[in-house]
């Protein structure tokens, strides 16, 4: 699948010092939203790719807003923003910190902490058309643990949240963007149909690439990340960069 799939986490102005790296301001926010509007491109879910059918024709004109942890102060203003424009997203929770705090950004980068949706919350955004897709069950490395650990990991948070929220689970973002070991064989037994990471080697539905919009982005390279050029040049940077991170 050849779409361009923006990942973002919180969406503020003036952030807390330690989620500057992993935040950009309303007007950086609006920004995304106009270019995605200027180049013509419809916002669209994986749960309605699968629901639709959408051929590769369909999808030509697509795009896909991600949120990885779903703090709950996107409420504020981000989910207000995208029903503004009648567009939608995808927002990714870990399962078992429904409701919690992002511990582990926490516990291991001394970061501020965030509250993240309660259950009522994402039954809300599946109620306005967004979709709630899994980031794993404990929020944890899946590519550092046992193929059973990662299976119970990835299936748990499927079931956790399917069952809250009454809603299929098809599409998970795999924590810190790392893949598992045998993650066909993981995703297919767990019964999911898509897997987003951030730099993949190798592309299929569940090793999709995403890319993080920063608040240094302009409009020219926002519109280049939306550019079919530019998932073209990752066939050739990802393998490269991830040859290097192993050296």
């Amino acid at each position: 699948m050849n779409i361009p799939i923006a990942m973002l986490h919180h969406v503020a102005d003036h952030p807390h010092p330690s989620l500057e790296k992993w935040c950009i301001s309303h007007e950086k926010f609006i920004e995304l939203l106009n270019c995605i509007d200027s180049k013509g491109l419809e916002t669209t879910t994986f749960s309605e790719i699968s629901d639709c059918q959408f051929s590769k024709t369909n999808l030509k004109k697509k795009v896909i807003i991600s949120f990885d942890d779903c703090p709950s102060a996107l409420f504020e203003f981000a989910i207000p923003e995208l029903l503004k424009r009648n567009m939608k997203a995808v927002f990714y929770m870990p399962s078992q910190h429904v409701g919690g705090i992002n511990i582990w950004d926490v516990e291991e980068h001394a970061m501020e902490s965030v509250e993240l949706m309660s259950t009522a919350q994402l039954k809300e955004l599946v109620g306005l058309g967004m979709e709630i897709g899994s980031h794993g069950e404990k929020h944890i490395r899946l590519n550092l643990i046992s193929e059973q650990e990662a299976f119970e990991d990835i299936s748990n948070s499927k079931k956790t949240l399917e069952s809250l929220l009454d809603t299929k689970i098809c599409s998970i973002a795999y924590p810190y963007g790392k893949i598992p070991k045998k993650y066909n064989k993981l995703l297919t037994k767990a019964e999911y149909q898509f897997g987003v990471s951030i730099y993949s080697a190798f592309q299929s539905n569940y090793t999709l690439r995403r890319f993080a919009i920063n608040e240094t982005d302009d409009k020219k390279t926002i519109e280049l990340k939306l550019s079919k050029r530019y998932r073209m040049m990752r066939l050739f940077y990802d393998p490269i960069l991830l040859l290097f991170k192993k050296l």
